[in-house]
């Protein structure tokens, strides 16, 4: 399967598939197959905003932080103009962006740096600084005036982005839900993940994948931890593997749920959302209801960490397993558990992770 990122007269981007899905395989794959229609992207990186018939919570979905990461934009593109078709009986608020938008036209993870590791304050202070009166503070003049006469791709997509939120909450009616959608280099890459409050952990257990918690205490500067800080609940779904066509069947799954999920459509308007849980509960049947991060392996370009071919999300790993290899030789994990997100892509930060089933829990 092939993306191109269509350019419309005026500047108007959309990302169509070229040649033959196979995403409308049969039985629940083909209840929830994507139709036909999709919503131009436009150039601010709005998807679309659906306003329901009366006040309510707003669910934001966001695809494409990553550039090489379409299938999420591709399941928002496609279900837009079908939230829409239900306006009259949504409640609340549907919201459909792209988060970076010229990665995901080169298709790289990111251009100069990684956009899910650009929301620290310091950064975002920095880069809203850059439209006003610099702050005194010296890490945030100091970036404020490099950034001011040199942006780099991601220092404007960052502001983008802000402008984006900025409308979010000026114009919501009620609390505001974030479906972040992404996909894993390695294969079998599907799970949640979400701060660990009950609040957040149960919109998260909505979608009937494995939650990871903690793996925001190993990351820093992601777009949902910086979305926490505004008192929004948050999930992030891995939907697959990168290249992998029902990646963004998948997705397209997670939104119905989350559409439900969230309070924006009842149960009776929203089919889609029983079909695609069980669909997704059916996908990773057999793993661990509740995960918890034990480590992390981070790496930069000067390391050259390759991960050995072979291994997928959730294998099974032995404290001392050698995992991959960098310029100092052998690289293993220091911990036993299961295997999460072993990189195999040029561009991260991320070598590994590794998980443990939090006991007592199940599906």
């Amino acid at each position: 399967m092939n993306l191109e990122i269509e350019v419309a007269p005026g500047g108007s981007r959309a990302v169509k598939e070229v040649g033959r899905s196979s995403l409308s395989a049969g039985g629940a794959s083909a209840a929830l197959a994507m139709g036909p229609g999709h919503a131009p992207l436009q150039s601010d990186g709005l998807i679309g905003w659906v306003e329901g018939r009366s006040e309510g919570p707003l669910l934001l979905c966001i695809g494409g932080v990553h550039g090489n990461e379409p299938a999420g934009v591709r399941a928002l593109e496609s279900i837009v103009y079908r939230v829409r078709a239900r306006r009259d009986v949504l409640t609340g608020d549907f919201v459909a962006i792209v988060g970076n938008m010229p990665a995901l036209t080169a298709g790289r993870r990111f251009m100069a740096y990684d956009l899910n590791r650009a929301w620290t304050p310091v950064q975002v202070e920095a880069l809203q600084s850059v439209q006003r009166t610099e702050s005194a503070d010296a890490a945030v003049h100091s970036i404020a005036r490099r950034r001011a006469q040199a942006p780099v791709p991601e220092d404007l997509e960052v502001v983008r982005v802000m402008e984006l939120l900025e409308r979010v909450a000026a114009r919501r009616r009620g609390p505001v839900y974030v479906l972040d959608l992404h996909t894993t280099s390695g294969k079998g890459g599907t799970f949640t993940s979400t701060e660990d409050h009950p609040r957040h952990r149960r919109f998260a257990m909505e979608v009937p994948f494995p939650l990871v918690l903690g793996l925001n205490e190993h990351l820093e500067g992601t777009l949902l931890g910086y979305l926490d800080t505004l008192g929004y609940t948050t999930m992030l779904c891995e939907c697959g593997q990168h290249r992998e066509p029902r990646a963004a069947l998948r997705a397209a799954a997670a939104i119905w749920i989350a559409l439900r999920a969230a309070g924006l459509l009842g149960d009776e308007d929203v089919p889609e959302a029983r079909r695609a849980f069980e669909m997704l509960r059916n996908t990773c049947a057999d793993l661990p209801r509740v995960l918890e991060t034990v480590y992390r392996h981070p790496f930069d370009e000067r390391d050259r960490y390759v991960t050995r071919p072979g291994f997928r999300n959730f294998d099974r790993v032995s404290a001392g397993e050698v995992i991959g290899d960098d310029r100092h030789g052998e690289v293993a994990a220091p911990k036993g558990g299961m295997l999460l997100m072993p990189l195999y892509q040029r561009l991260g930060e991320d070598g590994f992770f590794v998980v443990r089933e939090v006991e007592g829990v199940r599906g």
